[in-house]
Order: C-alpha cells, then sequence, then structure tokens
C-alpha cells in the first residue's frame, strides 16, 4: 500500500465534503476544517509494512497494534504506557456497559501482562473480545497524544481510503462550516443534490427531523452518512428568499474531482483549486495548469487554492510541486531516532510567472508541506491565516483479517527546516475574510480591475465564485447598499482598521472616483480600477 500523511483534521469553518462515508475529522477553525475527517500522506515504506502474525489468540489485534506502535511510533512509547492505557479503557468500558469492576495493578506493564488480563475480563465482564480488542487498541492509542495514528477495522479502511481518493456515498454538496453554520458551498456534478432544489448557499439545519444546531462536525456527517441507495431528508433554510424548505435525497456513488480552475475574467491570472492529494490530483493539476498555461497571451500569475483542503499521498505534492520547479528539496524528514532523510523534485520544470497560494486553518498535510516547498524556494507567496499545522507523516500498516493501523513514522519540515506540526504556516499576507483573500492574492499579482457580485449566496471575484458565510451586500432599513468592511478593505487597499463587520458604499464612491456601484438584474455590482 502507499504511505499517505493523516486525514483531514477539523476545525470550525472548514469546507467539508458532507458526503464522505468516513473520516477522520480534525477540528477546524475555518474548514477545507475536516472530519476536516483526516486525509493521510503516504511517505515510505518501512518494515512497519509487513503485517504481525501474531499467535496470542483471542486478541491477535491488540497484540499486532501493540507491537507495531512500540517498534515504530514516533514518540517512543513505553510498554507500561501502552498497557496501562488499554487496561484503564476496558476497565471504564465495563464499568459503563455492565456495571462491572475490572481492577488492574499499576505494576501491569508487560504485554503478557495485559493479554492474561484480557483474557480473564472477558469471562467476568462478559465482553466479546471483538469489543475487548477495539476498547484496549482505543486505549493504547489514546496515550500517544496523536490523532492522526489510528486503528481501522476492514470496512473503516475502505471508507478511508475511498476518502483520499474521493470516491464516496452520499448527496453530493460540499458544505462550509463557520460560525456555527453549516452552508452548501458546491454541488457536485452528476450527483443527487445538483439534479435537486438545493442551491449554492443554503444552509443545512437538519437530517431527518434532527437538529443539526450546536452538533460537531463529526457528529453532522454521521448523521449524513448512509448506505447508497438509502434517503434523508435535508430541513434547508435559504437566506437569500427567507424561507425554510425540506429536500429529500437518495445518497448515492460519487467521485469527486479533486481539482477545478479557470481563468479570472478581464486577466491572465489563472485560479486552481485542490480539493486533495489523491492518486489523480497531480494529473487533473497538470492538465489544467497546461491548459490555462495554452491559452494566448500567456499567463501572468497563477493563484492555487488549498484552503480546506486536508492532505493525501507525498507523491501527489511531490508531483505537483515539479511543476513549477525543475529540482529542489521538497522536505526534510525524521524519524523516532532522529535520523533525517531528504525528499527532492526531480526532472520538473520551472514557470516564469509569480505564484499566490491561499491558505487557512484547514490547510494541512500534504497542503503545508507543497505550500511550505513552493515558498521556500521563492516560487510563491502565501495568502489567508495560518494553517493547521500538520507537520507528522503516517503509514498504512497492513494487520491480520483486513484490519489496518494508520501509525506516525515521522515529522516533516520545509526545505528551510521549519517546524510545522503543532504549529503551522504562517501567512505572508494575512488575511481573515474568505473573499477577501482571493482579492489580496490578485492585487499582489498587478490586476488592476476588480468586479465584485454575489451570486447563489457566493461571492464573484473577477468571474469565480468563493463561498461566503455572510453575504457581500446588504441594504439598511433606509435602503442604502452596505458591503463587507473586509472585502471593501482589501479592494481598496485600506489600511485602517474598522470593527464594523458592514460599511456604507456611497462614502467610498465619494473619496474613490473609480470605485462604481451599479444594479444588474436588481443586484449590486461593484466595479474598481486600481490608478
Amino acid at each position: 500500500m502507499r504511505p499517505v500523511q493523516s486525514a483531514k483534521p477539523v476545525k470550525a469553518g472548514k469546507v467539508l465534503e458532507a458526503v464522505k462515508s468516513v473520516k477522520s475529522v480534525k477540528s477546524v477553525k475555518s474548514v477545507k476544517a475536516i472530519l476536516s475527517l483526516a486525509m493521510a500522506l503516504y511517505l515510505a515504506v518501512s518494515p512497519a509494512a509487513v503485517p504481525v502474525q501474531a499467535a496470542d489468540e483471542p486478541f491477535v489485534a491488540t497484540v499486532e497494534v501493540f507491537q507495531q506502535v512500540m517498534d515504530n511510533h514516533l514518540s517512543k512509547p513505553s510498554e507500561k504506557q501502552l498497557v496501562q492505557g488499554a487496561l484503564e479503557k476496558v476497565s471504564k468500558l465495563a464499568r459503563e456497559a455492565k456495571n462491572v469492576s475490572l481492577v488492574y495493578s499499576p505494576e501491569d506493564d508487560t504485554l503478557d501482562e495485559l493479554t492474561r488480563r484480557l483474557s480473564e475480563w472477558s469471562a467476568k465482564a462478559k465482553l466479546n473480545d471483538a469489543i475487548l480488542n477495539r476498547a484496549a487498541i482505543e486505549g493504547m492509542l489514546s496515550t500517544l497524544e496523536d490523532p492522526h495514528t489510528m486503528f481501522f477495522t476492514k470496512d473503516e479502511l475502505k471508507q478511508f481510503q475511498d476518502g483520499v481518493e474521493n470516491h464516496l456515498v452520499g448527496f453530493g454538496f460540499r458544505l462550509r462550516f463557520q460560525n456555527g453554520l453549516m452552508l452548501i458551498r458546491e454541488m457536485i456534478p452528476n450527483s443527487p443534490a445538483a439534479a435537486s432544489e438545493l442551491k449554492k448557499g443554503d444552509q443545512l439545519q437538519g437530517v431527518n427531523g434532527i437538529s443539526l444546531r450546536d452538533k460537531t462536525a463529526e457528529e453532522a456527517y454521521a448523521l449524513l452518512r448512509g448506505e447508497e441507495g438509502t434517503e434523508a431528508v435535508l430541513h434547508v433554510y435559504r437566506p437569500a428568499e427567507k424561507r425554510e424548505l425540506q429536500v429529500k435525497l437518495k445518497r448515492a456513488a460519487i467521485t469527486v474531482p479533486e481539482v477545478e480552475g479557470q481563468l479570472f475574467s478581464g486577466s491572465k491570472v489563472g485560479y486552481i483549486s485542490l480539493e486533495t492529494f489523491g492518486s489523480e490530483a497531480a494529473f487533473q493539476f497538470r492538465d489544467k495548469l497546461f491548459q490555462l498555461e495554452r491559452q494566448s497571451p500567456p499567463l501572468k500569475g497563477l493563484v492555487v487554492d488549498l484552503r480546506d483542503n486536508s492532505g493525501g499521498y507525498l507523491s501527489t505534492a511531490r508531483d505537483i510541486a515539479s511543476l513549477f520547479m525543475e529540482e529542489g528539496l521538497l522536505m526534510h524528514t525524521t524519524n523516532r531516532n532522529g535520523v533525517e532523510v531528504q525528499t527532492w523534485v526531480r526532472n520538473g520544470r520551472d514557470i516564469d510567472y509569480p505564484v499566490r497560494i491561499l491558505v487557512n486553518e484547514g490547510t494541512a498535510s500534504a497542503s503545508e508541506l507543497l505550500a511550505g516547498a513552493l515558498r521556500d524556494h521563492g516560487i510563491a507567496q502565501l495568502i489567508g491565516t495560518k494553517t493547521y499545522g500538520k507537520g507528522s507523516a503516517q503509514q498504512i500498516v497492513p494487520l491480520s483479517d483486513g484490519d489496518a493501523l494508520k501509525l506516525t513514522l515521522h515529522e516533516y519540515f520545509t526545505p528551510k527546516r521549519t517546524k510545522v506540526d503543532h504549529l503551522g504556516l504562517a501567512p505572508d499576507i494575512q488575511e481573515e475574510d474568505y473573499a477577501a483573500q482571493a482579492v489580496r492574492a490578485l492585487h499582489s499579482l498587478g490586476v488592476d480591475r476588480f468586479r465584485l457580485a454575489a451570486e447563489n449566496g457566493d461571492t464573484v471575484v473577477n468571474g469565480i465564485a468563493f463561498p461566503a458565510v455572510e453575504p457581500l451586500f446588504k441594504q439598511d432599513e433606509a435602503g442604502n447598499w452596505l458591503i463587507r468592511r473586509a472585502v471593501l478593505s482589501s479592494l481598496i487597499g485600506e489600511t485602517k482598521a474598522g470593527s464594523e463587520e458592514y460599511v456604507a458604499v456611497h462614502p467610498y464612491l465619494q473619496t474613490h472616483p473609480t470605485l462604481q456601484l451599479a444594479i444588474e438584474q436588481e443586484s449590486p455590482v461593484l466595479t474598481y480600477q486600481v490608478r
């Protein structure tokens, strides 16, 4: 199997794929945050990739995981640490599920003592072996304080791999989690959602009568998941029409494109959004990039959107990096013994135009790796907010019966040895607002003409739509048009701080002659010419 970098971490505000079957979730503050669902960057084949043939039945899974973690985990855990963690978890399970007290000694510190206790407790607490194995494994892994090391059953492994590859069962829309809201930000082509009355900008409020208010990303996705062909009733609020509606959808198997892109209107600046680092992403990215480059006149700049992208395969990150540099260091990795290995890009190609990479709290793992490498080589600048901070790399280790362990083996650093894990990458240009990030990127690339509009809940910047939890424009009680301050400030280069979320457009029209407001099809459109 191929090494992967850990799945999407989730934070509040991240764009999440609302139809993925299973993903490890990272709590995201802004999301593309994931279930921010964790994705793994597969690094290198190590001795850990060979299944252990354990003879200690019926707790073979516990023994296998114990041995793999002891021999390979980056943190070098102690034997006692894992044993005590397993016993504590099983004891707690028996107390809560069966009201049975299972006592163990603080001196239990060997694998033999662990399996002996489990054998004794199996009969005493009347817990089956599968439950005991799972509890013991979860207890061991909890002591690592590493959310990216996790155990998968055979079915869970398939779901995880499908998530990395963007193969999933669901309704066919993507969500953005922000400010406690779940906003439908995109419909996947040829999906049940795309064929329904749902629209971009709708707020998902419930599933089958169960409210999603105050639900975590994990809880929301648990309600959205289901088998192919099953139905659910979605409870939706549409802000544009100020009404609620219920939509019945049937879940279907869906393959989601990993790359989307086009030129910003009125310029020779390209835009490419990368959803994941799956096995096809590098090919899709290459094809889209070459398509943009073939147009005449030549490309003057490129905006790469890695917001809410939680990672994927290392080979994909390296292949995409090779589209920007002929040769160069991609990263440094160190293992549990401090041994350092360098990963290089070879046989690539150089580019002659500047690159801007949009990042946020949902930019994780392979996304941080690519962004850090291109910045260190002077190819790109980062615009947005600090990234998630997942600088560790995992490998899928096959176990007996088709189960698997995703195990942290390495920590990685950027070419200039910037530490990423638990810290993230600070952007070169700090900007909180999602649409304003795109405006600042265009400004930094020399774009001097802008057209901002609102469409289906999105903010449209020079022809490209970006999801927005709050609308770009509002009207006050007197009918005057207001605009989000962050977007306007980024547009006109205003540096003074302001606390208002929205400001009146009219005063700025007086002070900035090239700023113009028009009404098209009953909706405001703001244009601006940089002097």
